[in-house]
């Protein structure tokens, strides 16, 4: 038995429910962070092709040859409409001004990945650059590893992840003297700790 729209397409959530799931707003510093909050909604919802560019284009008129309209360009048109209601809400100012103009959720989404996609990119130099040189000082440990940590969740929220043994190497230089052999110790390992485990020793 072939399966009806019904059994093939999802019922959309209410407009304020899908709202309220998308906490993150967009600016010019959180794109992947921002997109990665939007795709399962997306997905979940079967709206993902509506600015992917996988849905493809219904005509406006059934037959295209007359004036009547179609219903199902009409219903696409509807939750196309919804969608892009969706995108502007959870953009800030700064990124609103990049969907000037724009109708359809398919041209905001492009827009804004045109836009901030490069933005995310060229944020990788400088936080590395702020983890290679960041110094314990004279601050608590907890409070040097948790702003370490920061620089790091920030690089993987931008797709660039800091390999685990940089990480370790990187966090014990930043030490100050009064832990060089504790971080000598450490880096003599054939094998090194992770760095939570890294931290929790240090604290100690």
């Amino acid at each position: 038995m072939a399966s009806t729209s019904s059994d093939s397409s999802p019922t959309l959530l209410p407009f304020n429910t899908m709202i309220h799931m998308v906490t993150i707003k967009l600016s010019s510093s959180n794109y992947l962070l921002w997109k990665s909050q939007l795709l399962p909604l997306l997905e979940s919802q079967d709206l993902l092709g509506h600015v992917d560019g996988t849905l493809g284009s219904s005509p406006q008129f059934d037959p295209p040859t007359s004036q009547t309209p179609n219903s199902s360009h009409l219903a696409r048109k509807a939750i196309d409409q919804r969608l892009l209601s969706l995108l502007l809400s959870s953009l800030t100012e700064e990124a609103m001004a990049e969907a000037i103009g724009l109708s359809t959720s398919r041209e905001v989404w492009t827009a804004l990945e045109s836009t901030f996609s490069h933005c995310s990119k060229a944020c990788e130099i400088p936080l590395k650059d702020d983890l290679q040189l960041m110094k314990h000082g004279t601050r608590p440990v907890t409070v040097y590893a948790r702003a370490f940590n920061v620089l790091c969740d920030q690089l993987n929220a931008i797709s660039r992840p800091v390999d685990e043994i940089d990480k370790v190497h990187w966090f014990l230089r930043g030490l100050e003297l009064d832990f060089s052999t504790f971080s000598t110790a450490h880096m003599a390992q054939t094998f090194l700790p992770y760095f939570t485990d890294l931290v929790s020793k240090a604290e100690f």
